[in-house]
């Protein structure tokens, strides 16, 4: 209704809340060990995100700075986008990020999904048959890498390597959001 709320842990928090949770099924083991994999995800993907979309001058150029700056007017859209690739650098740089090349960025993603994968398995979600937060947090990460264009292609490619990823994604987006998703992710996503 009136609320937005961005982000995972805002989010989880909110909806428990409303007395909803996905984690009922597992125990306390279990919830430390999905804990650690959504650290994972958040600071190897989410970091990769940032750092080719912000510190890749191809894709700031051609994707990124257009993209962010086409809600603003003319001037905002330039002080503005300058200023959030300026947050970004900041708090990759605090993180260490900034000084790897796009080649290590490439690795950490390769070992993070390697980790997922393994941790997946031949399971329909994480942790069995019922999804978690974990599925969630991967499946945001994961379906935007793979169906957004972007002028270098090979962290999709990198994903393309897991073929459980994927079908973690598919499965998702065919179960939660088929009626919801645009044709065009869709035609994007299908092609994978």
């Amino acid at each position: 209704n009136k609320f937005v709320v961005a982000d995972v842990d805002p989010i989880v928090a909110f909806v428990n809340t409303k007395g909803i949770t996905l984690t009922n099924h597992l125990d306390a083991s279990q919830k430390a060990d999905m804990r650690a994999y959504m650290s994972l995800v958040t600071n190897v993907l989410g970091n990769a995100e940032a750092y080719l979309c912000w510190l890749d001058n191809v894709t700031y150029t051609e994707v990124t700075k257009p993209r962010y700056g086409s809600a603003y007017p003319w001037p905002l859209n330039h002080v503005l986008t300058w200023q959030k690739k300026q947050q970004i650098y900041k708090k990759l740089a605090a993180l260490s990020w900034t000084s790897k090349s796009l080649e290590e960025v490439y690795q950490e993603v390769e070992q993070c999904c390697a980790a997922l994968s393994e941790r997946l398995d031949n399971q329909p979600y994480f942790f069995n048959d019922k999804p978690t937060e974990l599925d969630a947090l991967v499946f945001g990460h994961l379906f935007s890498i793979l169906t957004t264009p972007l002028p270098d292609t090979r962290l999709a490619s990198i994903i393309r390597l897991h073929k459980n990823l994927v079908e973690l994604c598919q499965n998702i987006d065919k179960e939660y959001f088929d009626r919801l998703t645009s044709s065009k992710s869709s035609e994007n996503f299908e092609k994978l």
